[in-house]
């Protein structure tokens, strides 16, 4: 039993356009994980290209609870942005901000912040690029263009981090 080329065409046709709407990609994302590697409660207060969540109330976030925070990037307005308290410190810091390379930035890859005695470790290659706390009370918010006070190996694997002061 044959079929016509007619039949073959218009079974191409519609695989071809089957193939085209299913192949395409879905939009891209941003993907935060906080963690809080401290012995206390923290405290977080976050916008997300500049409309808060939880506007009523801070999101806290136990010793060694875990936050994934997953939103659309929106042309122009792609920022994740949140004040942290631990204890008597705080820091308010661009968490994702795709226009800015100095801080993850990138859709669709995972990024991550480790809450720390010391401040906020943001993990980079391989590398933990800490952002210290400010003691005093709310201050102006920092980007990670600030210089690194502390940096440190880390494999992504390994949990521990050893701290080394840099010159």
């Amino acid at each position: 039993m044959s079929s016509s080329p007619h039949h073959h065409f218009v079974l191409c046709l519609f695989l071809v356009s089957f193939l085209c709407v299913n192949s395409q990609l879905p939009h891209d994302v941003f993907t935060v994980i906080i963690k809080n590697e401290t012995p206390s409660v923290v405290t977080r207060y976050c916008t997300v290209h500049g409309e808060y969540l939880n506007e009523d109330q801070g999101i806290e976030l136990k010793p060694g609870e875990v936050n994934n925070i997953t939103g659309s990037i929106v042309p122009g307005r792609n920022t994740f942005v949140c004040l942290l308290e631990l204890e008597e410190k705080r820091k308010i810091l661009n968490l994702f901000d795709s226009d800015d390379t100095s801080i993850c930035h990138v859709p669709n890859k995972v990024c991550v912040w480790k809450i720390q005695e010391d401040g906020l470790c943001m993990l980079s290659e391989g590398k933990c690029v800490m952002f210290g706390w400010d003691y005093n009370s709310l201050s102006n918010r920092h980007t990670a263009s600030e210089p690194t006070k502390y940096i440190a190996s880390d494999e992504l694997k390994s949990e521990n981090i050893i701290w080394r002061r840099t010159p």
